[in-house]
């Protein structure tokens, strides 16, 4: 039989029988992952083969000892000899992939730019109050979920987590004294029961909502499986268009298809929309721009509850840091990477430390420090521009930049009545017109224009041992977007020492998100005793985000094409580089310590995802 009778014949089968393509594309991707994980070097040892869990020791308060492990500072004799892995920044996803290497037998140095491990895990002491810089609650930790036995190896059973208030967010629409909440329940039934309680009318829109959610919320394996897979079939399932047939989210447009879009097509209810839209706060885009796969996987994330950690969100890297130290290797700071080093083929073999330039090599590169600054700022350029990945910076964009103030108040939890949970507060506008509008504003009429979103949340309340380190004493911070033009004229000048303009603009910023907090909460009138307002400046100086982004590479649409979630993976086209953070899977926290299963995964040649479920079975079937 001739081969285009054969192929003729095999593509009106495949036409008159959907299911049976898509099963045999779907064994075809089984296949590939399997050879994938298993072919190009040794397996590597299972770092999940045992429970790390010990018992739980007493919690340290004691800053000094804390700052032992957490303040290591960089010196080229405290260097690991025979190092396998160099990981470039301690943010949650370049610690948990230390970890993980760690208990695979691997010797891991990890270098961070700032004065304290952790990235946006740190929290920082000021005036007697302690506050979080980038973890102000966690979602998909309940007892026996992926996530928290992740979490507790990593730790080794050492960090803890506190249960916030059963409304874990609350929604404030309206201007000042016009003001109405709606509270999000903890649980699905609850959480969508609440709904349709608060909207009786639109009974009919929140079940068609409720159906939709949970159908994208099952369709997110197919990202997921374009990020996993060899780059090589990737390319073929999205030159082929079969992607779309075999992907869910990309055959029902979740991923394709805004949220703004879906919920037009859903009601005309401007407030329901609002207040279903609320949590684009927590990924940072807005609903015209955010795809609905994003917005679903984020409503289940938070879906059975808001967790926050016990002592606060430096028990992170506090944690992690030990087990690195104690399988032999480093976390130092103070030590920021200037370079990522190359042979004359490309490879990447090593980084360049700090201003004495000290030149520090290992197997394997891991950089934690963002897409943007990894390609745009440490790989030589000749080997960042023959990389898929450097064309996509510019296509998908920053995330938006943010202020935040850090308000101190006289008063403990129960004094000040404070709740531990968030509040997402809007002007009661369309969101999408009034942040763009605000975004907008020109540089010289920023310190006089209103703020249409933010996000209140007290830390003091969520953390049952903050009364304990600060009696008497609580800690807020509230968080708003920003435009970086208005700031960057200041980025290179010192901290403290920007000038009265710079210092004039914070003010006028944070005297008008103190007032939010005091609107919705008017028993804290006259107990503010501090606020720093930092801004996209300080994000870049403390936390290295170029743009004072808030999460790396934006999560607009062009984040979630079939062609930009294959190419922002772990294995990266430059041999011996590798990512892992946010910026290869979504942002968030949990998010960031799963790319470093994804990104380990790829070092060991092995599946250490499902070395975890299989931990996970066996964990949960016995109770502990």
């Amino acid at each position: 039989m001739a081969v285009s009778t054969v192929s003729a014949t095999v593509i009106n089968l495949a036409a008159n029988n959907q299911s049976l393509l898509i099963a045999a594309v779907l064994l075809l991707v089984c296949v590939a992952t399997i050879y994938s994980f298993f072919s190009g070097g040794q397996k590597g040892r299972n770092p999940l083969q045992y429970d790390h869990r010990r018992a739980p020791k007493p919690i340290v308060h004691d800053t000094k000892l804390r700052d032992i492990v957490l303040k290591e500072r960089f010196k080229p004799t405290k260097v690991p000899d025979n190092l396998d892995v160099i990981i470039i920044g301690s943010g949650a996803g370049g610690l948990s992939a230390g970890v993980l290497l760690t208990f695979a037998g691997l010797k891991v140095l990890v270098l961070e730019q700032h004065d304290q491990a952790g990235g946006c895990c740190h929290t920082f002491v000021e005036k007697g109050f302690e506050f979080d810089t980038g973890i102000h609650y966690v979602g998909d930790v309940q007892e026996g979920s992926i996530a928290r036995v992740l979490l507790d190896q990593l730790t080794c059973g050492q960090l803890r987590w506190a249960n916030m208030d059963d409304a874990y967010d609350t929604v404030a629409v309206g201007t000042p004294g016009e003001v109405k909440l709606f509270p999000m329940k903890t649980g699905a039934a609850a959480y969508y029961q609440n709904l349709r309680r608060m909207f009786p009318q639109e009974q009919e829109v929140l079940q068609a909502y409720e159906k939709l959610m949970k159908d994208a919320n099952k369709s997110f394996f197919g990202f997921i499986a374009l990020k996993v897979i060899p780059a090589s079939i990737a390319r073929f399932l999205i030159n082929s268009s079969l992607y779309r047939l075999v992907f869910k989210c990309y055959r029902k447009g979740y991923a394709s298809r805004s949220l703004q879009q879906v919920l037009d097509e859903l009601t005309g209810n401007k407030k329901l929309k609002l207040v279903l839209s609320y949590i684009c706060g927590d990924y940072g885009v807005l609903p015209k721009d955010a795809p609905f796969l994003l917005h679903a996987i984020l409503v289940e994330h938070y879906i059975h509850g808001g967790f926050y950690p016990v002592n606060g969100a430096s028990e992170i890297p506090f944690y992690m840091t030990q087990v690195i130290q104690q399988g032999g290797g480093k976390v130092l700071v103070q030590a920021p990477v200037t370079e990522i080093l190359c042979d004359s083929t490309g490879r990447a073999v090593g980084v360049r430390v700090g201003r004495q330039e000290v030149e520090v090599r290992a197997k394997h590169i891991i950089s934690d420090a963002g897409v943007t600054n990894t390609f745009k700022k440490l790989l030589p350029e000749n080997v960042a521009r023959k990389s898929c990945i450097y064309p996509l910076i510019g296509d998908v964009g920053p995330s938006y930049s943010f202020l935040s103030a850090f308000i101190g108040l006289d008063g403990s939890t129960s004094d000040l009545k404070l709740s531990a949970g968030n509040m997402f507060v809007y002007s009661g506008k369309d969101i999408n017109q009034s942040v763009s509008d605000y975004l907008n504003v020109k540089a010289e009429d920023v310190d006089h224009t209103d703020i249409p979103f933010s996000l209140i949340s007290f830390s003091s309340a969520k953390d049952p041992e903050y009364d304990v380190k600060f009696p008497g004493k609580s800690a807020a911070v509230v968080l708003t977007y920003a435009n970086w033009e208005w700031f960057k004229e200041w980025k290179d000048e010192k901290v403290r020492h920007r000038g009265d303009r710079y210092e004039g603009i914070k003010d006028a910023l944070g005297r008008q998100m103190w007032q939010q907090c005091v609107d919705l909460f008017p028993q804290l009138e006259g107990r503010m005793v501090h606020m720093e307002v930092g801004t996209p400046v300080t994000n870049r100086h403390y936390l290295a985000c170029p743009y004072g982004e808030m999460y790396g590479l934006g999560q607009r649409m062009a984040r979630f094409s079939p062609d930009v979630a294959c190419k922002l993976r772990a294995d990266t086209d430059i041999k011996g580089l590798y990512l892992t953070g946010q910026d290869t899977l979504t942002c968030g926290f949990v998010p960031s310590v799963l790319s470093a299963v994804l990104c380990v995964s790829k070092i060991l040649h092995r599946n250490v995802y499902s070395d975890l479920v299989k931990l996970q079975t066996s964990l949960n079937n016995r109770g502990v």
